[in-house]
């Protein structure tokens, strides 16, 4: 028993762990360096800027309804979370179709030019005059924002080796924190300084403003993006660059093999990755850190004890969104770095466990109860460690990889819509506690499943390494990678 602990939380570099590093492994060499540079600066400059401006929107609707929309557009009931549901169909009918599409349309055009027509409609929303007009623009909105994440999860998973690909996926992810930080500080800043101007609420002024910002982004997309190693056309990459682009990835025993067809489907059906993978990123969905902010805003808004102002319900539940910064950035370096990434995620889980416990119990002091939202709320760190894991697993077949993170997170959205809908509704306001204590069974169940991943994982090693010894005591020797071992 005590081996096989030892063995689940061992690094998964396995005897080529190496040493302790921040951004490069000891012995990476100037030339490798200066590539790196090209491909963090236009790669993670478009993602995460394309990843702020997805979760600006989303966020926005959130402090809109607290900020004047509830009122202006009669949502009293549970309309709100209409509006977040058709949001949620509209993601998750979006992004297995747009990362199969990546795979055979230049990424290039294909992002930023779903960016830039989301832009518009954020643009419009301002427009609405009642909740009815409003669910269609969220579900197309939804639609089309479906295809950011899924899409850049792939991108960076095309481009980064084992020992890059966190720190990159985390950057990417602390996007989504700073999109929800500054709509917060953005709403705030509209209330103070534009609210009427030109007859327009501040609520309906947000809208404006994040459409603005999405076009331009999405403009930078479409010049600077590199697409992905093997078909990139990137002005600022060399021949030898692109030459050393797809190295560095057969390097990493990652090169990647099949194509677009009949067959893509049943390569993807018939692996342990796409089942184990979707249950543990289905899990993620159901902590509070989904709906932490809201919960919080709401929570203040209707607290009368301490009599919260309307700009302390915007700025205050961004702490959540900080901590979940500092965290993702500090847990990310260290798994990349050392390889021990089931050690991270069971401090991580043992954090969601003690701030959704305190949430249950809720009659708490006032310190506490904003702890627990904070410890509650940090499911970030989790998010690019599974997305990293799963683009590791599945990195020697781009389809089949970019189909999987698809539906990862098709069903994750799924299943996050329903607990909103029914676990979450604003009715439950100020105290959720049907919701609290079913995320609090989730996050139980996610500790389990994750020992399960791992196993998976030990297996799939030890059957490469098994087959390795065979072909290297046989003929020549071959490469096995990870992600073709083990199938169902």
């Amino acid at each position: 028993m005590l081996s096989f602990i030892r063995s689940l939380f061992a690094s998964s570099y396995g005897k080529n762990k190496p040493k302790f590093f921040i951004w490069y492994p000891e012995g990476t060499t100037k030339s490798e360096k200066k590539l790196l540079h090209k491909i963090d600066f236009f790669i993670l400059t478009y993602g995460c800027l394309a990843y702020f401006a997805k979760w600006l929107d989303q966020a926005n609707l959130s402090n809109a309804y607290v900020s004047g929309m509830k009122e202006d557009l009669g949502m009293y009931g549970v309309q709100y979370n209409y509006a977040v549901t058709c949001f949620q169909v509209g993601t998750i009918l979006g992004g297995i179709p747009a990362n199969l599409m990546l795979t055979r349309i230049a990424p290039r055009f294909f992002l930023p030019g779903c960016e830039l027509i989301w832009a518009i409609l954020t643009i419009c929303t301002y427009k609405v005059t009642s909740y009815h007009q409003l669910y269609p623009i969220r579900f197309f909105i939804g639609l089309l924002e479906g295809t950011s994440f899924v899409g850049m999860q792939y991108i960076i998973g095309s481009w980064y080796k084992r020992t890059e690909i966190g720190k990159r996926t985390a950057i990417f992810a602390c996007s989504a924190y700073v999109g929800t930080m500054i709509s917060g500080y953005l709403q705030s800043a509209v209330l103070a300084g534009l609210n009427g101007t030109n007859g327009i609420a501040a609520w309906r002024w947000v809208f404006i403003i994040d459409g603005l910002i999405t076009v331009v982004i999405a403009i930078y997309g479409m010049i600077f993006f590199p697409d992905t190693p093997d078909k990139t056309t990137a002005f600022y990459f060399t021949e030898e660059d692109k030459r050393r682009c797809i190295e560095r990835m057969v390097e990493d025993d990652r090169e990647p093999q099949g194509k677009l067809d009949r067959g893509t489907f049943g390569r993807c059906f018939k692996s342990w990755q796409l089942y184990v993978l979707t249950i543990l990123w289905m899990f993620w969905n159901t902590t509070v850190g989904k709906v932490a902010n809201t919960v919080m805003q709401l929570w203040m808004k209707a607290d009368k004890t301490d009599n919260w102002s309307l700009y302390q319900v915007n700025n205050v539940p961004t702490a959540i969104n900080g901590w979940n910064i500092v965290m993702i950035l500090a847990a990310n370096v260290y798994v990349d770095a050392t390889g021990r990434r089931m050690v991270v995620v069971a401090l991580n889980l043992a954090i969601l466990l003690f701030g959704t416990i305190c949430l249950v119990i809720w009659d708490i002091p006032l310190g506490l109860r904003i702890v627990s939202y904070l410890f509650a709320g940090m499911d970030g760190p989790l998010s690019p460690i599974y997305m990293a894991w799963a683009n590791i697993l599945c990195g020697n077949d781009s389809q089949v990889r970019a189909l999987t993170i698809a539906v990862m997170n098709s069903c994750g959205a799924a299943l996050t819509t329903v607990i909103q809908q029914f676990l979450y509704p604003t009715t439950d306001a100020p105290n959720f506690s049907r919701g609290f204590r079913a995320s609090l069974g989730f996050i139980i169940g996610m500790c389990v499943w994750v020992v399960v991943v791992r196993c998976f994982e030990m297996k799939a090693i030890k059957a490469k390494e098994a087959m390795q010894e065979e072909s290297i005591d046989g003929s020549e020797p071959e490469v096995v990678a990870i992600s073709t071992i083990g199938k169902v």
